[in-house]
């Protein structure tokens, strides 16, 4: 038997949004998230309670509800669950090739048709998705093992001996990943 359904909800951040800067821009992004938030909450029948997180900015569940979001300046997501939960949204930009070793062995690399930026960020965005689910952020980078890249919208990783399963969307030159492991995908794109 499958799980219950995932909502990952993906809003864009308004015109207004990008003309701000510091805490008036970490301010709109997390307002943003939010939204997303309680809307992915909606969908899955979870009534959304106090987001608060710990001592190591990790997020608390909420009445047995796990949550995650991630934003950038165009783009925020945001999804529920309850089971623990990550999920990450990158830009596909260049950036300095040197970190391609940081996120990947050479090992990983070879699971994937290229090594693109648009690779890059899969791998990127699947490994955020998965540390963030168990608390532990881009310090298990290197831990956090790609074992398979089953299509254009799967990885599995390994980490310390646990498997994860991340379905991945190519959205308007973004990519966003979500730990779904054994629960269908429904994503809601607003």
């Amino acid at each position: 038997m499958i799980a219950m359904a995932l909502f990952p909800v993906i809003l864009p951040v308004a015109e207004v949004g990008h003309k701000l800067f510091g805490k008036e821009k970490v301010a709109e992004l997390s307002r943003i998230s939010r939204e997303a938030l309680r809307l992915s909450a909606e969908k899955s029948g979870v009534m959304l309670g106090e987001l608060m997180k710990n001592e190591d900015d990790v997020p608390c569940p909420f009445d047995g509800n796990y949550w995650s979001l991630s934003h950038k300046p165009k783009y925020v997501t945001a999804v529920v669950s309850k089971e623990m939960i990550g999920i990450d949204i990158e830009e596909v930009r260049p950036r300095s090739e040197s970190i391609f070793s940081l996120v990947a062995s050479d090992e990983e690399w070879e699971l994937s048709q290229d090594r693109s930026w648009h690779t890059f960020f899969r791998y990127w965005t699947a490994k955020e998705a998965a540390l963030k689910a168990v608390g532990i952020g881009i310090g298990g980078l290197k831990v956090c093992r790609i074992i398979a890249v089953p299509d254009e919208n799967h990885i599995v990783l390994n980490y310390r001996d646990r498997l994860f399963r991340v379905e991945q969307l190519d959205y308007k030159n973004h990519i966003v990943s979500v730990l779904k492991n054994d629960k269908e995908v429904e994503w809601v794109i607003a």
